[in-house]
């Protein structure tokens, strides 16, 4: 069994350039690519982390296959008994030849640290965060299926902004901002590359399109993205072709509080909130949103 040293893990905001950032680490070719794994937020999930049951591993690879989009062996091996063991089993598929670095990139992962940690103590995370608005507006965008609360999605905001306030100074984490990311990059990647001890080259950004291997097919909005070769300018108002002014309130009202403690001043008009509050009630009170709601993790 391959154990991997110093390895990084990309956390974070949903829709804040978490699959920009791991396709650009991963021109190094110190990376391997590999789509997210959701292996701690879903797959092992509420799981004992040894002695695991057959019934366990068995549940492992069907979330795995289902949620997360990877298929691999038919049936874990039985000597497998322990988190660490099949998540490196796991990650074994994308990287045969064990010659290169872990890069895993799952957004809510962040919600992990300490467990990653007890994998990897030497393990180093970096951090994405975005403007609240744009985060929310793209994940209503990107879900056209599913409707979504706001007030659900500003709340889960809220839940990841709360898990990377309390990590951001640990001497192991990189904290990013998508807006700088794109507008001062080489300055942002030759920091990230010293955090991470490797070499920085201006050819990192030469091509940008997230490499295959790390989009799942039901991941249609990165697999736009394949066709990007360079990094696409950050949009402050993006956020409008999906949110209303009073809806954009709501976001701004009930996520100030963790978004100013991350550099990101917002406004709102109180009267808007409440009016558009009302009308987002029946979403947020829908079975699936409540659930949601209410889970420690999923938002």
């Amino acid at each position: 069994m391959h154990t991997y040293k110093k390895p990084v893990f990309v956390v974070g905001m949903p829709r804040s350039g978490t699959t920009l950032i791991q396709g650009i680490l991963c021109n190094t070719g110190i990376y391997f690519p590999m789509p997210e794994t959701h292996f701690f937020d879903r797959a092992t999930y509420g799981l004992p982390g040894k002695n695991l049951s057959k019934k366990n591993r068995a549940r492992i690879q069907r979330i795995l296959s289902k949620k997360s989009g990877i298929k691999i062996d038919l049936e874990f091996p039985d000597y497998l008994t322990t988190g660490k063991d099949i998540f490196e089993h796991l990650i074994e598929h994308f990287n045969p030849d064990g010659r290169n670095t872990l890069l895993e990139k799952t957004p809510r992962h962040v919600f992990f640290y300490s467990q990653i940690l007890e994998y990897y103590p030497d393990a180093k995370f970096i951090c994405m965060i975005r403007e609240p608005k744009n985060v929310v507006s793209s994940q209503l965008i990107n879900s056209p299926k599913q409707d979504k609360s706001i007030v659900r999605l500003s709340f889960l905001y809220n839940k990841i902004a709360a898990a990377i306030l309390k990590i951001r100074n640990s001497n192991n984490v990189f904290l990013i901002k998508y807006e700088d990311l794109t507008t001062e990059t080489a300055s942002i990647l030759k920091n990230t590359c010293k955090f991470l001890d490797i070499p920085y080259d201006f050819k990192l950004v030469e091509n940008v399109a997230a490499p295959p291997g790390i989009v799942s097919a039901h991941e249609f909005w990165k697999n736009r993205n394949i066709e990007y070769e360079t990094i696409q300018k950050n949009d402050a108002d993006k956020w409008r072709k999906a949110l209303s002014p009073g809806q954009a309130d709501i976001v701004n009202c009930v996520t100030r509080p963790y978004a100013e403690k991350l550099g990101y001043n917002l406004n709102y008009n109180l009267f808007r909130v409440g009016c558009n509050f009302l009308c987002d009630i029946p979403k947020l009170t829908s079975k699936g949103e409540l659930k949601r709601l209410f889970s420690k993790i999923h938002g």
